[in-house]
């Protein structure tokens, strides 16, 4: 296979299938525009977990828990186990391996019943791939969270994960991860971060507000223990602009960060609504702080 060749084996469903080829477009697209030259990712979907113990060093395996949704009826305690032993197998390999959540979303007009039962199925396979991933190593692609972020009804998905809007999100969300976690065999590091940084900022939008879009990050904390976090704009807005100086206060965001946040606020809200906004969140801080002195 030529060097520039990264081979992913999926065993997933066949809704899910559609998401992994589309993400190895993108991370063949981000490596691509990276390193200016081509590469090539491909995904070959198998039928079940079993079918990827033999496969050869040097392949990146994608799998999903949807595959232990059939039977329903059969015992939990049977599922559990069995995954266990794959899982093991699997990451005893020496092959990155992901494990993909489950949206836990189920449509329940006709059947209450069997959507309940689907649900809490749902849930303990979530459960288990924390304890798989902390067990044997797995990583854990955590599309429940990704995807409910959004919603399941303005996705227009559930948990077979159908429809356009839910593939563009999770695919974008599967090739970070590979991207973040899997690749350290064939691409320098330096590419992998500079095609993630591509990935990250093509995340779709999926008709979010822009204060719900994954573009407003900023880094907290020091050294190691520096983190890069998403902030929300409060529903009350001075709430955030004085969540805002307080951090910078603080020292856990650096002035021209807080001020490239403020400027974007001014840019979208304007001059007048912006300062307004400003000195009520600062003198919000300073009356919280007044209380706080109390006795």
């Amino acid at each position: 296979m030529d060097s520039r060749t990264i081979p992913i084996l999926a065993a997933v469903t066949a809704n899910e299938q559609v998401i992994v080829e589309a993400a190895a477009g993108h991370l063949a697209d981000s490596l691509s525009r990276t390193a200016a030259e081509p590469w090539a990712v491909s995904a070959t979907r198998v039928a079940d977990l079993g079918a990827v113990l033999d496969v050869p060093a040097g392949s990146v395996i994608v799998t999903s828990l949807a595959l232990a949704l059939a039977p329903i009826e059969r015992s939990w305690p049977d599922v559990e186990q069995e995954l266990h032993r794959t899982y093991e197998a699997l990451c005893a390999t020496g092959n990155p391996v992901f494990i993909c959540t489950l949206l836990r979303h189920v449509e329940s007009e006709d059947d209450i019943e069997g959507a309940d039962r689907i649900r809490r199925r749902l849930r303990q396979l979530n459960l288990l791939a924390t304890e798989l991933s902390r067990a044997y190593g797995a990583l854990v692609i955590d599309l429940d969270r990704v995807l409910a972020d959004v919603g399941a009804r303005r996705l227009e998905t559930d948990y077979r994960l159908g429809g356009k809007a839910a593939v563009e999100l999770a695919s974008n969300a599967v090739a970070v991860c590979v991207v973040a976690n899997a690749l350290d065999a064939f691409v320098p590091a330096e590419i992998q971060d500079a095609a993630r940084l591509i990935l990250e900022s093509e995340r779709p939008s999926v008709g979010l507000t822009t204060d719900q879009m994954m573009t407003n990050l900023m880094a907290m904390g020091q050294g190691r223990r520096k983190q890069r976090v998403a902030t929300v704009t409060a529903e009350v807005q001075e709430n955030h602009v004085g969540w805002l100086v307080r951090q910078v206060l603080k020292g856990q965001i650096g002035r021209r960060e807080a001020l490239d946040k403020l400027t974007g606020a001014v840019r979208r809200r304007g001059a007048r609504e912006s300062a307004w906004l400003l000195i009520s969140g600062v003198a919000r801080m300073a009356r919280t702080q007044e209380v706080g002195r109390r006795p």
